[in-house]
């Protein structure tokens, strides 16, 4: 079937973009030599996952078929087995890390994309006074509805928007594509802002923006999750996790900066273009990923001769090597054990970074088919699962205070503070910055943690919630901060800190819980009650400030609000295992053919 003229456009494109990004290592001069690295590859990858080698075309024809040797079984993890022959292995290094370059670029051009849209959800709050002169509003009218208003209207299209982007990420067979037309017709409003005279146009504008950031997080999340296995989720999530508060401060930074100087419309120009040309760079460059490749490799039968050795236990005679493990040999391995166990930290996630590695370099044809889709029944299915109930609720109590935090912080300071707008800015950046280090750090934190228990990942977020809430009280309440401001700028770096350890871990979470063909909808539910706290958020601090006639107590109360989501949070100590255990036989289920399986069941019939 002859290409169409998009399809050649997007190739041609792709080859002068890619270049040799993908191209790591010289090509071997012969082709002889060219075929026979590629066989060895093959073959290694092969062997590492239990299946037959690939015959050449020659071995076919010519020579018979040899008999099926024994299994090797595996007496230790997965990457024990892998790095068991050094000699294959190495040949496929070069290979590796072209695919893990690959998935890393692809997540760095969504990361990109993302931090774009994400920074005009905010741009209005550091010329908050400026645009209420232009419109004519008084203090009043400026805290509800440039703040108040404007940040509901942007929520209130923006949710349903999500949750109908998210159903049609689960049924669609480009995503990458999806999130393409996504921005540009969420963004298209956002540059049109520049050229608004009155506030009824406004408000519509940010109205429209509102859908590429709800229809953004469902196609992300769900893109990552067939791009990297449970055991690397949550690092990944943090990258996509900093994107979000990243874009925010860079729109609050930017905007600080430039609207003084240009005006308080040049920051939306600025914000909405490149996010459109980002996005374009993604549907371009970025392959598609199968869905649930990198679960049904990792949670499949593959790796059933894994858990069959372990219960077997490590003096069973191997097949391959025919030597049998003595007591003598058993202490020395306890021993190996005890001083591998230092280094386990640091190598624990080299280890998962390589099973991504070689799970990545094979067909799902040759592992395993996954039947997966989406329908009515399984999206209320996964509205029942108790962790997913737990997150939606944690996250309208959780998401308040960052209403306070995105819509009044910076005039906050500056109108009842006597700060600067600069200085406001600088205590954002610092926010921003703290936030930065505690996604990292709880991404790499949390995915540890997760390795290991999976319960004790809720530990971790529930707790960090509640503390974050402290030193929140200090700069709504102080009037002292110090010289040159230096405790305000301490405390919001402290509270960057601690409230950004969750966001990464509760999306890995999610991403771990919910079978790979109903994740769109669930981040889009995610998002949507998301979207409610940061919609509602400041309106509801709106009324609280009419209530009690002030910003100060309405703000005490907002951040009051972590607590309670630290509560929810403690909750799905007792969820998340049972979860991911029902999730990893949900998809199991849903394989149709697995080479893997019928190897194993045939070697039982044997030996029977």
């Amino acid at each position: 079937m002859p290409l169409t003229v998009k399809s050649r456009l997007r190739a041609s494109f792709r080859k002068y973009i890619l270049g040799e990004l993908c191209q790591l290592g010289s090509m071997s001069s012969s082709s002889e030599s060219s075929s026979s690295v590629s066989e060895q590859r093959t073959n290694s990858i092969h062997k590492a996952l239990l299946l037959p080698p690939k015959q050449t075309s020659m071995e076919t024809s010519s020579s018979p078929k040899p008999p099926p040797k024994p299994p090797v079984h595996m007496t230790s993890s997965f990457v024990d087995t892998v790095t068991a022959d050094d000699d294959d292995i190495e040949e496929d290094i070069d290979e590796r890390k072209t695919s893990r370059k690959q998935r890393y670029f692809s997540v760095f051009l969504m990361t990109t994309t993302s931090a774009f849209l994400y920074a005009d959800q905010n741009l209005l709050s550091p010329n908050l006074s400026q645009a209420a002169e232009e419109f004519n509003f008084s203090d009043r009218e400026k805290d509800v509805k440039l703040a108040g208003w404007l940040q509901l209207a942007f929520f209130v299209v923006g949710s349903p928007a999500s949750l109908i982007i998210g159903w049609m990420c689960d049924k669609t067979e480009s995503r990458v594509r999806l999130l393409f037309l996504t921005t540009l017709i969420g963004e298209g409003p956002c540059l049109a802002t520049y050229w608004v005279t009155k506030y009824w146009q406004l408000f519509m504008l940010r109205a429209m923006t509102g859908i590429a950031v709800g229809g953004c997080l469902p196609l992300l999340f769900s893109l990552c999750g067939d791009l990297f296995s449970h055991k690397t989720r949550a690092k990944v999530a943090s990258f996509l996790t900093i994107a979000t508060g990243a874009g925010i401060a860079f729109g609050q930074i930017m905007s600080g900066a430039v609207g003084p100087k240009y005006g308080w419309k040049v920051p939306f120009v600025v914000s909405a273009a490149p996010a459109v040309f980002f996005a374009f760079l993604t549907w371009m460059l970025v392959d598609e990923p199968v869905r649930g490749g990198m679960d049904v490799k990792v949670n499949g039968n593959h790796f059933g001769h894994q858990n069959r050795a372990a219960s077997r236990g490590v003096g069973e005679e191997s097949e391959e090597g025919g030597v049998a493990i003595g007591g003598e040999e058993k202490k020395k391995k306890k021993k190996q054990k005890k001083s591998s166990c230092k280094d386990s930290s640091k190598s624990s996630s080299k280890r998962d970074e390589n099973e991504d590695d070689i799970i990545s370099q094979l067909s799902v044809s040759d592992i395993e088919i996954y039947s997966g889709k989406m329908d009515v029944q399984k999206l209320k299915r996964q509205l029942r699962v108790k962790t997913n109930v737990l997150v939606f609720i944690q996250g309208v109590f959780g998401t308040i205070p960052w209403g306070v935090l995105n819509a009044y912080f910076v005039d906050y300071l500056h109108a009842n503070r006597g700060l600067t707008v600069g200085q406001g800015t600088a205590a954002v950046t610092l926010f921003g910055l703290g936030g930065a280090i505690g996604v990292i750090g709880g991404g790499v934190w949390g995915q540890r943690l997760y390795n290991r228990n999976k319960s004790s990942v809720a530990v971790l977020m529930g707790l960090s919630t509640m503390l974050g809430a402290l030193p929140s009280y200090y700069f709504v309440n102080s009037t002292y901060f110090g010289p040159s401001e230096s405790l305000l700028y301490f405390s919001c770096f402290v509270t960057g800190i601690l409230c950004s350890l969750t966001p990464p871990n509760v999306r890995a979470v999610l991403m771990n819980i919910n079978p790979p063909e109903t994740r769109g909808s669930v981040f889009a539910c995610y998002s949507q009650v998301d979207d409610i706290g940061k919609g509602l958020g400041p309106v509801f601090i709106a009324g609280l400030i009419v209530v009690f006639n002030g910003r100060q107590i309405a703000f005490n109360v907002a951040f009051s609000m972590w607590f309670i989501c630290g509560l929810f949070l403690l909750m799905m100590k007792g969820t998340i295992e049972k979860d991911a255990e029902t999730a990893s036989r949900q998809m199991e289920a849903e394989i149709v053919r697995s080479p893997a399986r019928e190897r194993t069941q045939n070697e039982e019939d044997n030996n029977v």
